[in-house]
């Protein structure tokens, strides 16, 4: 075997110190440019993003959507009869839309009883 240099032999494979990456440096330091969202990108991002939903004094972190079909719910319920108008509307675009995604799966209780939408209760 032949003894080691303190000389770095550059060659095939061997690239010279100098220009060699740097730790934690990037090969592609300008990178892809994202592309911008459209308007279902974001309306997904910001209807699955989770907030806080109080329900009989228990809060729990729920997608954006389920909160507000929940309130929806509940104001049909006490008679506000443009909450059921919207929860209508929502009904028919789910149905639209059903081959794309999975029926909306709600379940959640109240004083009144049990509260929410399923397969049966959007057709």
């Amino acid at each position: 075997m032949s003894e080691p240099s303190d000389q770095y032999e550059v060659g095939y494979g061997r690239p010279p110190l100098r220009t060699r990456w740097k730790k934690g440096q990037s090969g592609n330091p300008r990178k892809k440019p994202r592309r911008p969202e459209n308007e279902i990108e974001i309306l997904d991002r910001l209807l699955l993003s989770e907030v806080k939903l109080t329900l009989n004094g228990e809060t729990k972190r729920v997608a954006a959507i389920e909160a507000i079909i929940s309130r929806l719910q509940l104001k049909e319920l006490s008679g506000n009869s443009k909450a059921s108008r919207t929860l209508l509307k929502y009904r028919r675009l789910a149905n639209e839309h059903d081959d794309r995604r999975q029926p909306l799966q709600l379940r959640f209780t109240s004083d009144v009883g049990s509260v929410g939408t399923s397969e049966s209760d959007l057709g």
